[in-house]
């Protein structure tokens, strides 16, 4: 059986950090009652960080330039192709004092950006562009990838999306351009499709794709969003485009083993199901894989400390749906009145997540032992949660400061598994606590084991 072709780039990332034309177009410029007829590229700029703006060339532009130059303008607005672009003037030029053209930069309020009608036109499928996403390896459809390409595949009742490495080894340079740089370069192509073949509005590959970017930034353990989408027609031809820029995250330490795709295929549908199960299970969702991305700081902003209350108020908030909202085990009230470790508690004991103190958090155990008996920690989530108090509510006569590293990463660990335990995935993960490599897998607590 012949290989299928790679799924190639719509617009040239190559020359990334430099800034990148997505399209050009007319312009109309608004500025103090006046309309100025032009030209303007559409770019995506990396450095110093990610961003769309129209860079825009204003012909037959009279007055002075000082005040073009500095004062701001009244009531600015840009036409681009004669749609309105919300948004803010940013930086303006003029490269002679004496030359009509003069320069202006806008950019726009809100992303993505749509310059086409994603109501109204249908697509057969659809592709986007996805940034720093890890190399990846072990996918259970890699007999059907392009020769030379990594493939997962993403399968959800009604739909399929394929993320694709770039061929050639690109996406093996592009990862070695981030560990050297940092910064940001396209690593992965994204395919979207319905299972049944029918068409589709590019409303529909919107919610698609803020689904599929909650998933890939709980798998990624990062913030990490499909960008730059196009949505095709069956002849190929274009229907609608939408922009938006991408986010320049390394990789930090997550339960997700690249070597192993199997697992992201594996979780997938669980995902969806739990996603689609209400309006309510969406919210709590989504804010918590927020609050993870947050605290899965890698040596950044935030610190450990802040890290520590962020992931405490994802565990919590999956605790008070889980228990509260969807299983009805306790009351809100009866929630209320808890200690914050006996909530975690029974969230880790239904989901049969381990509640001990154990040598994989050393610190931890070495300071308890210090402790006099009446001020012991019971558990692993009183440990995290009285560590938490102390830096929320600084009256604590316990020393442990020493333990944070620790009630960052026992929080972390206990995050990942309650999402993973409340999708009702029960394969591997790898464990933030025990693995000396991201390429070590263990199979989940609750899971069946061999």
């Amino acid at each position: 059986m012949s290989r299928p072709e790679p799924l190639l780039p719509v617009y040239d990332f190559s020359s990334a950090p430099e800034p990148v034309r997505l399209l050009q177009g007319a312009v109309e410029v608004g500025l103090d009652n006046s309309t100025f007829s032009g030209t303007a590229n559409f770019l995506l700029k990396f450095l110093p960080s990610p961003c769309l703006f129209f860079r825009t060339t204003l012909q037959g532009v009279t007055g002075s330039p000082l005040a073009f130059a500095f004062n701001e303008p009244v009531d600015p607005s840009l036409y681009f192709n004669g749609q309105e672009i919300k948004g803010f003037c940013g930086g303006r030029r003029v490269e002679n004092i004496n030359s009509p053209t003069w320069e202006l930069d806008w950019h726009p309020q809100f992303e993505p950006v749509a310059l086409s009608d994603m109501h109204s036109k249908t697509s057969a499928a659809a592709t986007f562009h996805l940034f720093n996403f890890p190399e990846f390896r072990g996918g259970q459809h890699q007999k059907t990838a392009p020769a030379g390409c990594a493939l997962l595949v993403l399968e959800s009742e009604e739909w399929r999306i394929s993320l694709q490495e770039l061929p050639d080894g690109a996406t093996r340079e592009a990862w070695i351009r981030i560990k050297a740089e940092g910064g940001c370069f396209l690593t992965h192509m994204v395919k979207l499709e319905r299972k049944d073949g029918k068409l589709f509005s590019g409303d529909d590959a919107s919610e698609q794709c803020h689904r599929l970017s909650n998933f890939l930034s709980f798998t990624k353990g990062g913030k990490c969003t499909p960008v730059c989408g196009v949505g095709f027609d069956a002849a190929g031809e274009k229907t609608w485009e939408t922009f938006a820029s991408p986010h320049a995250v390394k990789p930090p330490y997550s339960w997700f083993n690249p070597f192993k795709a199997s697992q992201a295929e594996r979780l997938f549908p669980l995902f969806v199901k739990r996603w689609q199960q209400s309006e309510e299970w969406r919210d709590c969702l989504r804010s918590s894989i927020y609050w993870y991305v947050q605290a899965n700081t890698n040596g950044g902003s935030p610190g450990i400390d802040a890290a520590i209350i962020l992931a405490q108020s994802a565990l919590e908030r999956l605790a008070y749906h889980y228990l509260v909202v969807d299983r009805k085990m306790i009351s809100g009230k009866g929630f209320d009145d808890l200690r914050a470790s006996d909530r975690l508690r029974m969230l880790f004991t239904v989901c049969g997540i381990p509640n001990e103190i154990t040598d994989t958090t050393p610190d931890i155990r070495q300071a308890n032992d210090t402790f006099r008996k009446e001020s012991k920690w019971l558990d692993a989530p009183h440990a995290i949660t009285d560590i938490r108090n102390s830096l929320v509510h600084p009256v604590s006569k316990k020393k442990v400061h020493d333990c944070y590293v620790d009630a960052w990463k026992l929080s972390l660990w206990y995050l990942e598994l309650s999402v993973l335990a409340l999708c009702g995935y029960d394969d591997t993960y790898t464990s933030r606590l025990t693995a000396k490599y991201v390429t070590e897998s263990e199979i989940v607590p609750w899971g069946k084991k061999a």
